[in-house]
């Protein structure tokens, strides 16, 4: 993974406001109006409109590009009257283009939402491959409603009338079918379809589907069953905002979801934490007067799904719900305040490592040792090593009880990292496969008995290239007394090098990769350090042996006259 360590605390797990990743755009619903982002900014015309000229050779068309002679006559002034008693001719407009509302732009009108149609069908299994194709045409809306390709008045119509399709043909594979499968295959259609119609405020829709939900929670099979409560959970939602179901209904509603849930599912999961919003959002309506009921409903919720969803196989809802359960823990606030990494170099090793045991305790999770890790990167990379090592230390501790091997090849690699690094302290730093820009390999003889830099950098990385000029005031001062710097460059294509070097010299040599396919990050060097993020740092004493890494900025100057003035082993 390429990016400076600025870019790895961008990504801090930490950094994060209540409830704004419970929902991401993209955990897939049921709606299809819930389409979120920015409006669109496109000026609206024929072309995006969704909408075109009926007659693209009209009369505007003609007197624009055609008969031009009443279009001079109109720029010259009147014409000329062959009678003094003739009024003056007035200047003609050319008329607007006129639109048919009806006719659809040929590329939108191609599109299978726009195209589908109820099948006459009566065979059961040619009906279970029609729901299907409504069920992709759906998705496609679904994505090009994000999109901004359709107006709102287009989703609603095409939205209801795909929906009425789907009720229809779930109906009718209902009353065909015998095999239970296919059975099932209709209810959950019919659920889906009512559920959608529901969403575009069709309240016939709303109302049928209390019904149907209600008469299915207890179905033989355990899917329908689980949807059909699944929907219950959606009204009671609803009720929930208009003061109609009581939050104690809404938890037993979802907690029955969750047990009739036989694998996460991302629908079910967006349904749930739907669920846990709106108890939030009851919860605290009212500064004076706290929902205690809907709080405490909410926390039970967060828990259970943190617990569901911990070892799913799609991450993402793991991470949301355990990002969820930290944003309710009652110290949550003093965590970010403790953890955050601005303060990394003042920061007290004892409270942060306290904090971070804390935190552990109350969610042992792959993913507080992911935000562990991260945290502990930032203060790595700052130069406070030995507080790092306390939080990959905590980190570690859930590496063993994590079930995702994603999740655990991501805490193991952040460990395995830290600690190629760290113990390579002590010992000599094995430069091999490194040629200067010459093409020449490094010459170790060349750096013997000195105290030596060795940065690992690229042009791509803003703090590297910020970093130079803090290196070359040392390099000055210091180099007649023994002082030199060995660049390892990092960046994927030598002629981003190249032109950043005939723009800035620099007075010490800078080295590549001597292997022409594994460049960059891959870097053979690179790649024994496990260096996932620049600039990196190793201060290699007059023995040869490394005696500090993470070493820039104001402690660089003061560490290499240290080294300087130290007297070799002798061997």
């Amino acid at each position: 993974m390429k990016e400076s360590y600025q870019k790895t605390a961008q990504r801090s797990l930490l950094r994060m406001s209540r409830w704004s990743l419970c929902l991401a755009a993209s955990i897939p619903a049921v709606s299809l109006v819930g389409c979120t982002g920015e409006a669109s900014k496109t000026e609206v015309s024929s072309a995006s409109s969704g909408f075109k000229p009926a007659d693209d050779t009209g009369a505007g068309k003609k007197a624009a590009g055609g008969d031009t002679s009443k279009a001079q006559a109109s720029q010259k002034g009147p014409a000329p009257s062959d009678s003094n008693n003739s009024p003056p001719s007035i200047p003609t407009t050319p008329p607007l283009p006129s639109f048919d509302p009806t006719q659809v732009d040929s590329a939108l009108a191609a599109k299978s939402y726009m195209k589908i149609e109820l099948t006459d069908s009566q065979d059961p299994k040619e009906l279970v491959r029609f729901l299907g194709s409504v069920d992709r045409a759906i998705q496609e809306m679904q994505k090009d409603a994000g999109a901004r390709v359709l107006n709102n008045d287009q989703i609603f119509d095409r939205g209801m009338a795909i929906s009425r399709i789907k009720l229809t043909a779930a109906e009718r594979l209902e009353k065909l079918s015998t095999a239970p499968e296919e059975k099932s295959r209709a209810l959950i259609a019919k659920l889906d379809a009512l559920a959608q119609m529901a969403q575009f405020k069709d309240v016939a829709s709303a109302d049928e589907l209390r019904i149907v939900a209600k008469q299915l929670a207890t179905y033989e099979d355990p899917k329908v069953a689980m949807q059909a409560t699944r929907m219950q959970l959606m009204s009671s939602v609803i009720d929930l905002k208009n003061q109609a179901a009581t939050p104690e209904s809404v938890l037993e509603l979802a907690t029955s979801v969750l047990e009739k849930m036989e694998k996460p599912d991302p629908g079910v999961f967006t349904s749930l934490a739907q669920a846990a919003q709106a108890l939030d959002t009851a919860a605290t309506q009212s500064e004076t007067d706290p929902d205690t009921a809907a709080s405490e409903a909410c926390d039970k919720l967060v828990d259970l799904m943190e617990a569901k969803f911990r070892d799913a196989d799609n991450p993402q809802m793991g991470m949301m719900s355990w990002r969820m359960k930290v944003q309710r823990l009652p110290n949550f606030e003093s965590y970010l305040k403790v953890l955050d990494t601005r303060t990394a170099m003042s920061a007290d090793p004892a409270e942060v490592q306290a904090t971070a045991k804390d935190m552990m305790a109350k969610v042992p999770s792959p993913f507080t040792s992911i935000a562990l890790t991260q945290c502990a990167t930032q203060f790595e990379y700052m130069g406070n090593v030995e507080l790092a090592q306390g939080l990959y230390d905590i980190a570690a501790t859930q590496l063993e009880s994590t079930k995702s091997a994603q999740l655990k090849k991501e805490i193991q690699s952040a460990l395995d990292g830290f600690k190629a690094k760290s113990e390579s302290i002590g010992k000599p730093l094995a430069l091999d496969a490194l040629v200067d820009t010459e093409g020449k390999p490094l010459d170790l003889e060349r750096y013997k008995g000195k105290v030596v830099l060795v940065d690992f950098w690229a042009t791509w990385c803003g703090p590297c290239v910020a970093e130079i000029p803090n290196i070359q005031k040392v390099y000055e001062k210091q180099h007649d007394a023994g002082f030199e710097v060995i660049a390892v460059n990092l960046d994927d294509q030598r002629s981003d090098l190249d032109a950043f070097m005939a723009d800035k010299k620099m007075p010490w040599s800078v080295y590549v990769s001597a292997v022409p396919d594994k460049m960059g990050m891959e870097t053979p060097l690179a790649r024994s350090l496990v260096i996932n993020a620049i600039p990196f740092t190793m201060l290699i004493g007059r023995d040869g042996n490394v005696a500090a890494i993470h070493v820039r900025g104001p402690a660089l100057e003061p560490k290499v006259a240290e080294l300087l003035a130290a007297t070799p082993k002798s061997e």
